[in-house]
């Protein structure tokens, strides 16, 4: 069977088993989903959730299922990526950036094959407000789908993106707000012919499709090969319903919004809390008329939960991937690569290397702050200090960096040494400057080495082989024995 988001949640349920379903009913546009999953977040639980009985618009019960939460794991973005859950740190970022490399040409197959064709709500049937649309934080300007859109360029090809559509309480009308340099492209295209733009908002498919449109490719790169590299199999496509064959749509997604941007309309879009938990300014974008809506019997409308763990990874993974390409062929010492959750996945990086040579640490973070422009500090550290376990970064750069020498700081387009007081600020609308930490041991002067248990041991004396057998641990009510 083809992969979608139903045989995604059966593999999640089977692998991690860190899914639960809501019953009780909820209102999305009230900030009721995203009050739950921040009590969630406070108490470190991370579990992907479905609500089953969310409202509508109109205050009545919609026939779609809202899924949220689904990227707040490495554990469940490894399996969306074919990797073991069990190792989900750098290998889920490894098969990431294999996967971007790679290109699988889709296959066509007929409407009445499709599953997304259905349902089909055409005309004033076309209604959004009877889905479950998410308003996440105090200010934003309204409730925002937040899932993947596609266009396709004059040129022909397809290009899928991350982007949000705000309903404006209007059953036909949103506005999209179109960030990315090649979605923006394409408008900028339709508008110079005077031709409205085709546009369809993915609102629910298999993980891996979401993920793909993250892949940094070039232009004129076909986004739909590239999301059958990611899928492991050809991306099945089907005749929209609004355009036929001039405007392939994916044929397994749960839910798809066909629409068009009339050319040179704007209206206003945001704020809205963004992936730094900042809000995004207000603007003007375009304006996002429905023309068809199309879904699967028993379609699931998903969600991303902006600003928490939920979206940290959609920034992290293509991060840790994209330095993985850009600075091993150079420095082929290189360990690993992460951009924690306090960075929230998108302002920090943290590398580690092998045999560092000197003044290599400091090359390792120019080259990865040329890479990544967005990014505004680099850790470096030594392979024996684990990137993915935050704490133990914090450790090497309070115990071996040192301040005056170990701070290199970049800014308008120069490169300094400073010994003088370095503010380190992540928030790049307001602060220019980045900045390179060089955190691993010294080597120019006697250092005491880290006090460690022996490894060997270690793998030898095994915890629960001389914990009691029965019970709890003491001082530890309610945790049974073994337990993880």
């Amino acid at each position: 069977m083809p992969k979608d988001l139903q045989s995604f949640l059966q593999q999640v349920r089977k692998q991690t088993g860190d899914l639960i379903e809501i019953e009780r009913p909820v209102r999305p546009d009230d900030f009721e989903v995203t009050a739950l999953l921040k009590q969630l977040e406070d108490r470190r639980q991370y579990p992907a959730v479905q609500f089953n009985n969310p409202l509508d618009m109109y205050g009545k019960p919609s026939a779609f299922p809202l899924l949220s939460n689904m990227y707040a794991t490495r554990e469940r973005c490894a399996v969306m990526l074919d990797v073991d859950p069990a190792t989900p740190n750098y290998e889920v970022s490894l098969a990431f950036k294999e996967k971007a490399a790679g290109k699988i040409k889709p296959q066509t197959i007929a409407p009445e094959s499709a599953p997304v064709r259905e349902n089909v709500w055409q005309g004033k049937d076309a209604d959004v407000g009877h889905l479950p649309i998410v308003k996440h934080f105090a200010q934003d300007i309204g409730p925002v789908l937040t899932m993947t859109h596609v266009m396709r360029s004059k040129q022909g090809h397809y290009n899928a993106s991350f982007a949000k559509t705000f309903y404006k309480w209007d059953p036909h009308e949103m506005v999209v707000s179109i960030h990315t340099r090649d979605l923006s492209r394409i408008v900028k295209e339709y508008e110079i012919h005077d031709e409205p733009a085709p546009i369809i908002n993915v609102i629910g498919h298999h993980p891996a499709f979401h993920l793909a449109s993250l892949a940094r490719n070039p232009w004129g790169a076909e986004d739909y090969e590239t999301i059958g590299s990611f899928l492991g199999e050809p991306l099945r496509l089907t005749p929209s319903v609004t355009w036929g064959d001039k405007f392939m749509v994916p044929a397994d997604a749960d839910l798809i919004i066909e629409g068009e941007i009339p050319p040179g309309q704007r209206d206003v879009c945001d704020p809205f809390g963004e992936v730094g938990r900042l809000y995004q300014a207000q603007c003007l974008r375009p304006v996002f008329n429905t023309k068809a809506i199309t879904f699967r019997h028993g379609a699931v409308l998903q969600d991303i939960f902006s600003g928490f763990r939920d979206c940290f990874a959609l920034g992290a993974i293509p991060k840790e991937a994209a330095m993985e390409a850009a600075l091993r062929a150079r420095f082929p010492n290189l360990h690993a690569a992460h951009s924690p959750d306090s960075s929230c996945g998108i302002h920090a990086i943290y590398i580690s290397v092998h045999n560092l040579q000197p003044g290599q640490a400091d090359a390792i973070g120019k080259a990865a702050l040329e890479a990544m422009p967005i990014t505004e500090c680099v850790v470096v550290v030594d392979s024996d200090i684990d990137v993915f376990h935050e704490p133990s970064v914090l450790w090497a750069v309070f115990t071996y960096a040192d301040v005056a020498h170990g701070l290199s700081v970049m800014g308008t387009g120069q490169h300094v040494v400073s010994n003088q007081g370095t503010r380190l600020s992540f928030a790049s609308t307001k602060w220019s400057g980045r900045v390179v930490v060089d955190a691993t041991r010294p080597q120019n002067a006697p250092f005491p080495p880290r006090s460690e248990v022996p490894p060997e041991v270690i793998a030898r004396v095994k915890l629960d082989d001389f914990l009691p057998k029965r019970g709890t641990v003491a001082g530890y009510a309610n945790i049974p024995v073994g337990a993880k």
